[in-house]
């Protein structure tokens, strides 16, 4: 049944993707980031269909993830990566809704971060500029925001060049209308999670190097005791978005059935990968300075 649920909710979302892509922003010329709006920039420079274009660059890219991260390392890509294309090229004939760019914007956005949600909520990626943040984090160790803002950040800026810098603009708004709906649709606050596994010692490396090469976040271990049984436990401490909880719970409970998780919300969270820390006076000693505070260095 959950299968059932999952890969309804990846058809769903990428579906109103591509009727965002093909009915508002595509005929309106609204190049929001992503593949979907580099493929409209790419089919003005080259005169060919926006849905050629972004099959083409589609299987490029999975076929260089392939080479670069292995096929293993995209499978959760694939389904999305292909759902996309092939649904803007069944409904590439529709007329629009409507000439009005700004309208366009707005609406596009709501229906792209809608069936962004839909998909992330799944489980599930749309490959694409993903794709190309994953080769560059394993490559040069970029993180995978800092990069897909820049692309995103690129396309719009060639839709300003190639369009109009009014265009660009409203590309600008759209993208800002995708991310507040996608974070509705997810369930996601501006808030970071403080998640707590709790294990045994046979699982804590592995648990432990997913965290930390996988998930690229940092973590906290404690030593503990089971308070029942006696035995040595391990809590593991780590903070993180609301978007990586799902990664992260799907593989301790893959790793260590057993397993305890505990989700807690942290209102802010300061330090490397975070919020950066308020500058200190001077003749102040910062807070972290106390050994009892300073734990471990939280880093992505």
């Amino acid at each position: 049944m959950n299968q059932v649920k999952h890969y309804t909710s990846m058809l769903a979302g990428t579906f109103i993707i591509a009727l965002s892509f093909t009915l508002l922003q595509g005929p309106n010329q609204i190049a929001s980031g992503g593949l979907t709006g580099a493929s409209l920039v790419l089919s003005s420079i080259f005169n060919a269909p926006s849905a050629i274009i972004l099959w083409i660059t589609t299987l490029f890219l999975l076929v260089v993830c392939c080479y670069f991260l292995g096929v293993h390392s995209i499978l959760k890509s694939v389904i999305g990566s292909l759902l996309i294309p092939f649904f803007v090229y069944l409904t590439n004939d529709l007329p629009p809704l409507t000439n009005d760019p700004l309208l366009a914007s707005i609406c596009g956005g709501l229906g792209v971060g809608a069936g962004l949600g839909l998909v992330f909520r799944a489980g599930g990626n749309t490959g694409g500029f993903t794709l190309i943040a994953q080769i560059l984090h394993k490559i040069k160790n970029v993180k995978h925001s800092t990069s897909i803002m820049y692309m995103d950040a690129a396309v719009m800026i060639a839709g300003g060049i190639i369009f109009s810098p009014e265009k660009a603009l409203y590309a600008l708004a759209g993208a800002f209308v995708t991310r507040k709906t996608m974070d509705i649709i997810q369930g996601k606050n501006t808030k970071s999670n403080i998640v707590y596994v709790i294990s045994s010692e046979n699982f804590e490396k592995r648990i432990a190097n997913w965290v930390l090469h996988k998930l690229g976040r940092g973590l906290t271990k404690v030593s503990g005791a089971g308070g029942y049984s006696g035995s040595e436990r391990v809590i593991m401490m780590i903070v993180l978005e609301q978007s990586k909880v799902k990664d992260l719970r799907s593989a301790v409970q893959e790793i260590d059935p057993h397993a305890f998780i505990i989700l807690c919300e942290a209102t802010e969270v300061f330090g490397e990968g975070f919020t950066p820390f308020f500058p200190v006076p001077e003749g102040k000693k910062a807070l972290s300075s106390s050994p009892a505070l300073n734990i471990q260095h939280l880093k992505t």
